[in-house]
C-alpha cells in the first residue's frame, strides 16, 4: 500500500564547513520513507565543489519550521516534522551516512530512490534525517527538496 506522500524544502547559508539545510524527524506513530531528494546552489555560480550528505540524527536540532506540502488528494496532514536554516546542528549518530553526492557548485541533482529502496526512518520519536552540504572553503547558499511518505 502506498503511503501519504509530502514535499518539504529549505534553504541555508552555509557558512562552516557543514550546516544542515533540511531536517525530517519521525514519532513513534510512523516510518517516513524518502523517496526523492533535490540539492543545489542559488550562489552566483562558481567553480566551488559541495560534497552533499544524508546522515541519520537522535534530536532535531534548532530550525526554522517547514510545514510538509501534501502531494496526493488527501488532506491529512503529515505526522512528521521538518526543518530548515538549522542554528543549532542535529545530533548525527556517529558514521551513520546514509547517502553522499559530490557536487559542483553550478549543478543541480536529483536522486530518486528504487521505490522499495528509499532511505527509512525509524518509528522513534526524534530520530529522523539531516541534509547538509560540506566544502572546504566556500561561503554559499544551498537549497534542498525532500519528498517522502508516510
Amino acid at each position: 500500500m502506498r503511503g501519504r506522500r509530502y514535499s518539504i524544502d529549505g534553504e541555508q547559508n552555509v557558512a562552516s564547513p557543514a550546516d544542515t539545510c533540511l531536517g525530517l524527524t519521525s514519532t513513534t506513530a510512523i516510518e517516513p520513507i524518502i523517496y526523492m531528494v533535490t540539492v543545489g546552489c542559488e550562489d552566483t555560480p562558481a567553480d566551488a565543489s559541495l560534497v552533499w550528505y544524508m546522515g541519520r540524527s537522535t534530536a532535531a536540532g534548532t530550525a526554522t519550521a517547514v510545514t510538509p506540502q501534501n502531494l496526493g488528494p488527501s488532506t491529512v496532514a503529515a505526522t512528521a516534522a521538518a526543518g530548515e536554516n538549522h542554528t543549532a546542528e542535529p545530533t548525527y549518530t556517529s558514521n551513520a551516512i546514509l547517502w553522499r553526492l559530490a557536487l559542483n557548485q553550478r549543478a543541480t541533482h536529483t536522486v530518486v530512490f528504487d521505490p522499495d529502496g528509499g532511505i527509512a526512518l525509524p518509528a522513534t520519536a526524534n530520530n529522523g534525517v539531516g541534509l547538509y552540504p560540506s566544502h572546504a572553503s566556500s561561503t554559499v547558499l544551498v537549497s534542498a527538496t525532500m519528498h517522502y511518505q508516510e
